[in-house]
């Protein structure tokens, strides 16, 4: 039930998010789910094409991470729930997905392996997502309407290193007041990028905290307040970082322990701990979403 009403509020989210997101439509349209919006995307041929191109990859993007966090758990023997996807009433139309692992994890080897199969099973789906969308999307010149009751605020998803390498590929450096018209698929990368952005924070129960006790153990204890202190000051550049803060400091800052501690992690996870620290770097984007007038 979870899914199908996740795949639904994403159709519908998608419609409207790509509508906010160009520069060639002017819509009134809410971005929440609202008895209008579902009426005028679910009867509107192009609304509604461009909602499945967005909520299919979107949804196959969370599938992914969420099995591959599964596949790592039957592995061990773990008992583990399906995935369980989560609707959002309003913009993107999903408060993403996850899993319960029944059990405490024995050792570190379990906790990295775990931790780290999900953001590595969501990002080798949405690298080639945002590829076409990117190679798909158009470059626009921003124009700026004077005083016109009809100029509606844009909607500009935020950049990271990925995003803007794969701009700077297909269309060349694009000069500051050109943006790309999206293709659905590159607003779904977008919403992968920030779910594995936001997964892989290294603090508390979240994969990136997983991660770094898996390789630093005890010691992250010591460099929590460090790190936290980072994600709040990046409230200031982006409010949803101070919710992000206090949801940290919901799910604990201090890391449960593992039952067998002393196990080392061996050379082959440490290479896979710096292969998602680059997807962080890759993902990261100080400023996730933004709007201008």
């Amino acid at each position: 039930m979870l899914f199908v009403c996740t795949f639904f509020t994403c159709v519908t989210a998608g419609g409207v998010f790509l509508l906010g997101a160009r520069t060639d439509i002017i819509t009134d349209l809410l971005p929440f789910l609202l008895p209008d919006t579902i009426a005028r995307v679910w009867t509107d041929p192009k609304l509604l094409g461009w909602g499945l191109a967005y909520a299919l990859p979107v949804m196959a993007i969370l599938l992914a991470h969420e099995l591959g966090h599964y596949i790592a758990c039957r592995r061990y023997g773990l008992p583990v729930s399906p995935p369980y996807f989560l609707p959002s009433p309003f913009l993107i139309g999903t408060f993403g997905a996850f899993i319960r692992i029944r059990t405490t994890l024995r050792n570190k080897r379990e906790l990295f392996d775990v931790g780290v199969a999900g953001p590595i099973a969501g990002f080798l789906v949405l690298v080639p997502i945002l590829v076409y969308g990117v190679a798909h999307s158009v470059p626009t010149r921003i124009i700026r309407l004077s005083a016109s009751s009809e100029a509606m605020a844009l909607t500009l998803p935020g950049n990271n290193l990925l995003y803007r390498g794969l701009v700077l590929w297909f269309h060349g450096d694009l000069p500051g007041d050109m943006i790309l018209n999206p293709h659905p698929f590159v607003l779904a990368a977008w919403v992968g990028c920030f779910a594995t952005m936001l997964n892989l924070l290294p603090l508390a129960q979240l994969d990136g905290g997983h991660l770094l006790y898996a390789v630093a153990g005890r010691r992250q204890e010591r460099m929590t307040p460090f790190l936290f202190a980072i994600l709040v000051a990046g409230g200031f550049l982006w409010l949803g970082w101070f919710l992000w803060a206090a949801i940290v400091l919901w799910l604990g800052l201090r890391h449960p322990p593992v039952v067998d501690e002393a196990q080392p992690l061996g050379r082959r996870r440490r290479w896979l701990a710096i292969a998602a620290l680059a997807i962080f770097l890759l993902c990261f984007m100080p400023v996730p979403i933004s709007t201008i007038a």
